[in-house]
């Protein structure tokens, strides 16, 4: 007897493996005797109609805001619980998610893109950006992402430097509102005190690869489409200088005005963003974007490797990206990486296609062999009304 259940409270992975399940069963028609074809190609259809209707009726569920909506006279308890799971919306006021002071909180849209990707010829670009040329801006260009997201991107290209930088232009807000949208509200620091936020010795090299970092946020705009909502970030940042002599040399003491503003908070839903250790932050390259882009997801599961490759923006051919992969690992893996960003073991598909990543804090689990290697098999009575 079927059993009517929530669909609010199905997971989309349920509705996933049933798709999966009506996938097999149809296999195994092929392979038991001519007169039960029949009844199994109609098991695997029937399985095919209740994850589209458990589908279907999850989609005319409402939305959860990003932005939760509090009372303008709510408690400060009500505002830090609140806090703990998303941005939230006090009166006028929003604001972005708690997080330790020992991370940095960066959206999942921008954990598991391309958007910061792996690429070093950005920052070999800095002293062109310096110099004020804008042949180096793109328009439109969509970011490679999962299936469930789309992200269209305008501005100069983005590095695994750039997510630092970011980052650490949000921990100004870690505990003062965003900046409206009409009013232009700076937070004001030094160069010294950025680069000593971002774990950095103050130099002059670092002074000029963060200011060219900054130039490249403040011109980001982008588009997103998730979770049936269209998500307009007309401005990631927005940055000004104030060089602290007329000769224009570089000095510590040299103020920056940053300016984030409520835009961003649509991006920092329940469950859409991660707080990413700084030692994970830290590291650069792929290495940089693994550690983040694990650190973005609680469990283990097997992943298409041309997926990484497509998602880390590596620049160099597919063929020595499953090199530069397993070697990351290999370093994520050493016993000197913090728990926070260590990888305690990576499993690799029998054909080598697929990869399957386990982070030292994650709770053991039994890794499975993935389901494109699985035997099917029919289903009995038993299972089939289990499944029913």
């Amino acid at each position: 007897m079927a059993v009517q259940q929530s669909t609010s409270k199905i997971p989309p992975r349920r509705i996933a493996e049933l798709r999966e399940l009506a996938s097999r069963t149809a296999d195994v028609a092929f392979e038991v005797a001519p007169a039960q074809k029949m009844i199994v190609l109609d098991a695997a259809e029937r399985l095919e109609k209740i994850a589209s209707s458990m589908e279907r009726k999850a989609n005319e569920e409402s939305v959860e805001p990003a932005v939760a909506l509090l009372a303008a006279n709510a408690t400060a308890d009500e505002v830090r619980s609140a806090r703990r799971r998303q941005a939230i919306r006090r009166g006028a006021e929003v604001y972005l998610p708690s997080w330790s002071a020992i991370a940095w909180a960066l959206p999942n849209a921008f954990l598991r893109t391309a958007l910061f990707s792996t690429t070093r010829s950005v920052q070999a670009q800095n002293e062109e950006l310096l110099s004020g040329s804008g042949s180096l801006l793109v328009a439109g260009k969509e970011i490679a992402s999962f299936a469930n997201l789309t992200l269209t991107f305008s501005g100069y290209e983005l590095c695994q430097f750039d997510k630092r930088v970011y980052a650490a232009c949000l921990d100004y807000y870690r505990d003062i509102p965003l900046s409206p949208e009409e009013h232009a509200e700076y937070v004001s620091t030094s160069f010294y005190e950025f680069i000593k936020r971002l774990g950095n010795k103050y130099s002059l090299k670092a002074h000029r690869a963060v200011r060219a970092s900054l130039l490249r946020l403040s011109f980001a705009q982008m588009r997103l489409r998730y979770n049936r909502m269209n998500i307009e970030v007309p401005k990631l940042l927005s940055v000004s200088f104030e060089d602290g002599d007329a000769g224009g040399d570089s000095k510590g003491s040299d103020l920056l005005m940053l300016r984030v503003s409520v835009s961003i908070a649509e991006l920092f839903g329940s469950g859409a963003w991660t707080a990413v250790s700084k030692d994970a932050a830290a590291y650069d390259g792929l290495l940089g974007w693994l550690a983040s882009f694990y650190a973005s997801h609680s469990l283990s599961q097997w992943l298409p490797i041309k997926n990484l490759y497509r998602l880390s923006g590596y620049e160099s051919h597919m063929r020595n990206f499953k090199s530069s992969l397993t070697n990351a690992l290999e370093k994520l893996k050493a016993t000197e990486v913090p728990d926070c960003s260590r990888i305690s073991a990576y499993h690799l598909s029998k054909d080598g296609s697929r990869i399957c990543v386990v982070r030292a804090k994650w709770a053991p689990t039994k890794i499975e062999t993935p389901k494109s290697e699985q035997k099917p098999k029919a289903l009995n009575d038993e299972e089939m009304e289990a499944v029913l």
